[in-house]
């Protein structure tokens, strides 16, 4: 299966998009690093691959796992996802250290992580997904790498999918992790339906950006936001009220005395 951006014309292409002027929260990804060209992303894989890993992601989750990550509020740095990339966010997915392979591998996925968030800032986000020998796009391990992302800071996501407007935003991406799914009597979707979903995924991936942008750009996250909301709600105690501390003194001869 061969990797590569979902262009308009349906056709694997490297990345066009690359900037570090503007609000990530990859802190440290390399914002002067050129996009990945196809020979890159085969790099990529290959060392991907040479993790030995079962636990490893593949070049296409990767890219879903990015693009969430550049998506949410909450800054990240690579001791934070780099694990994961890698397979040793778990006991039972110790990969075997390589200090040249994991310092490649490393450069290659921050120099992807740059350019993917900024090809999110500059609206012209194309995802990087796995086809077949037909030139159909996959896009389930895509879905799947975003997801683990959202299960790295679920509080955010659950505020996002309680606002009215999104509550179906995660949807066409569940659908399509669930095609990897082998459960008895599942049925695959069409080429007609996959395709409409990555449609849909690609739609929402941008919605999703956009609604957590004022929080990326104030620092904060929604429920940061909520709890400070809250607290300015509460009416100011009044000197003459009664003590909010229980003591039935009047505020300005107990807690407020000083």
């Amino acid at each position: 299966m061969g990797i590569g951006n979902r262009g308009p014309d349906g056709v694997a292409s490297a990345a066009p998009w690359c900037t570090g002027n503007m609000r990530t929260m990859i802190l440290d990804a390399n914002t002067d690093a050129l996009p990945l060209a196809d020979e890159d992303f085969d790099r990529l894989d290959r060392l991907l691959a040479d993790l030995g890993s079962d636990d490893a992601m593949i070049v296409e989750e990767l890219d879903g796992f990015l693009a969430a990550l550049a998506c949410a509020p909450e800054p990240v740095t690579a001791s934070d996802y780099l694990p994961v990339v890698f397979g040793r966010d778990t006991p039972s997915g110790q990969a075997p250290a390589d200090p040249a392979r994991d310092a490649a591998l490393s450069s290659l996925v921050r120099r992807h992580a740059d350019c993917l968030a900024a090809a999110l800032q500059a609206d012209a986000f194309v995802p990087v997904l796995g086809y077949d020998e037909q030139g159909r796009p996959d896009g389930s391990a895509w879905a799947v790498g975003f997801l683990r992302a959202v299960e790295m800071a679920p509080e955010s996501w659950e505020a996002m999918l309680e606002e009215k407007d999104f509550g179906d935003v995660l949807d066409a991406i569940e659908a399509l992790a669930a095609t990897l799914d082998d459960e008895p009597g599942a049925r695959a979707p069409s080429r007609r339906e996959r395709e409409a979903l990555i449609d849909r995924m690609i739609g929402d991936v941008s919605d999703i950006h956009e609604f957590f942008r004022p929080f990326r750009q104030a620092g904060t996250t929604p429920r940061a936001m909520r709890v400070q909301t809250v607290r300015r709600d509460q009416p100011k105690t009044g000197r003459n009220d009664l003590c909010p501390c229980g003591s039935g003194r009047k505020y300005k001869v107990c807690c407020g005395a000083g």
